[in-house]
């Protein structure tokens, strides 16, 4: 009881209603993690995909992931309420995954899954966006450590999700594993219509919505978002091809594989709840370009590597990088858009998709022609070009910042910041 209301007590004195987007995330991110792992082993065992067909399923729902999420992003932020748009995502997840359950033909599985894990994908974001709205509503809550605290809960779900995914797929096969998918997304529509409270969209009433990818005018957000795509090429390819590194190259078992991925995400965790305070006193940019050092020596020493031990130790070095960019990304290109949180937020989750896209064909390609282990050479530019590219990056100064949440909270000034959103300005 004493932990409850310490625990209650924290949330309080970061958002309003923490609790529920602590329990909300949670779940989105074990329903995630549970499944993920074995898509590749579900097309390949139980559709009988090719190589070549479940490079495409992939990609095919990675863009139905980028155009629905934009969509939504955009709708949330000047039409429709952001609740009734996580309902919709909540409820297209859950039947989504359901869908597995039912259709096992290649041709109806991509077309049905693209449409509703798609428009599922907006769910995440949108928690997120909801959370940076709620904070600049309430004064003195420091909406990075807000939204960076709530991004370790996903961290930690990706502890939890591979396990529970590996015993539901030995005790309960595919079936139990999309069921409990199905279920935990179920269990977020819930919790959205019981618990979140129902807003106004942040834009103004009857007015167009943002033009599509109008934000990419502003040069700033252009070098963010490529920065962001880059790390998340390099990011997807280790996830992709670092299990078949350690067993193939490194002659490790699959238990040191999900040893590394559960130390990875542990150590996430603390290092994203320290993040919030430190982007106040360093600022996010200069975090962020350790991040792509920190990603950089990880990829370095993944390439040197001789022994399944080092991929172990190199973790720290690979928690850092993620941490960053996950959490710490993720706020400064809300600073970009204060008046649009859902479509900052979905902006800066699309650099995500499109980065898991392009790490699934390049990795592919560089893994059939050269080797794993050169994989990892490509990861090492990208980080490079990120760190590049965020040296040309804006950096928000502490006061520019407390400008624009005051903006926020003046009906004037936050009218007038949503209608140069609105014109593209």
């Amino acid at each position: 009881m004493s932990f409850r209301l310490r625990f209650g007590s924290l949330g309080s004195r970061l958002l309003p209603g923490y609790g529920t987007l602590v329990l909300a995330i949670t779940l989105v991110g074990i329903g995630v993690s549970i499944t993920r792992p074995y898509l590749s082993l579900f097309g390949a065992n139980v559709v009988h995909m090719s190589a070549a067909e479940l490079g495409v399923f992939m990609c095919v729902n990675g863009v139905g992931g980028i155009l629905a999420s934009t969509w939504l992003g955009r709708l949330s932020d000047l039409r429709v309420a952001k609740k009734f748009i996580m309902l919709v995502s909540a409820a297209c997840s859950a039947l989504g995954y359901g869908v597995f359950l039912v259709l096992h033909s290649y041709l109806p599985l991509l077309i049905v899954s693209t449409v509703l894990l798609g428009l599922g994908s907006s769910v995440f974001p949108q928690l997120f966006a909801y959370a940076r709205e709620t904070a600049s509503r309430v004064p003195g809550v420091d909406a990075t450590f807000a939204t960076s605290s709530l991004r370790s809960f996903f961290s930690l779900a990706w502890v939890i999700g591979p396990l529970l995914g590996s015993y539901l797929l030995q005790v309960c096969h595919f079936s139990g594993l999309f069921a409990a998918t199905a279920l935990l997304f179920a269990a977020v529509f819930a919790i959205v219509v019981w618990r979140i409270e129902r807003r106004p969209p942040a834009g103004i009433q009857g007015s167009r919505p943002i033009k599509s990818f109008a934000m990419l005018r502003d040069g700033h957000i252009v070098t963010a978002c490529l920065s962001y795509v880059a790390v998340y090429t390099a990011s997807s390819m280790n996830g992709l091809y670092m299990p078949l590194f350690v067993t193939k190259e490194l002659h490790g078992s699959d238990r040191v594989v999900g040893s590394v991925v559960a130390l990875s995400a542990g150590l996430e965790i603390p290092i994203i709840l320290g993040l919030g305070v430190l982007s106040v006193r360093i600022g996010k940019r200069p975090l962020l370009l350790f991040g792509s050092v920190c990603g950089a020596m990880y990829y370095v020493g993944a390439w040197l590597a001789q022994k399944p031990w080092e991929m172990l130790a190199l973790q720290l070095l690979c928690a850092t990088f993620i941490a960053i960019s996950v959490s710490i990304g993720m706020s400064y290109m809300q600073d970009f858009m204060p008046g649009t949180p859902g479509a900052a937020t979905a902006l800066y989750s699309n650099t995500n998709n499109l980065g898991q896209m392009l790490g699934s064909l390049l990795g592919g390609a560089i893994a059939q022609w050269a080797g794993y282990r050169d994989v990892y050479l490509l990861c090492t530019a990208l980080a490079a070009i990120s760190w590049l590219l965020l040296l040309r990056g804006k950096r928000f100064k502490a006061e520019e910042t407390k400008a624009l949440h005051a903006a926020l909270s003046s009906p004037d000034a936050a009218t007038q910041q949503r209608q140069r959103a609105v014109n593209g300005d």
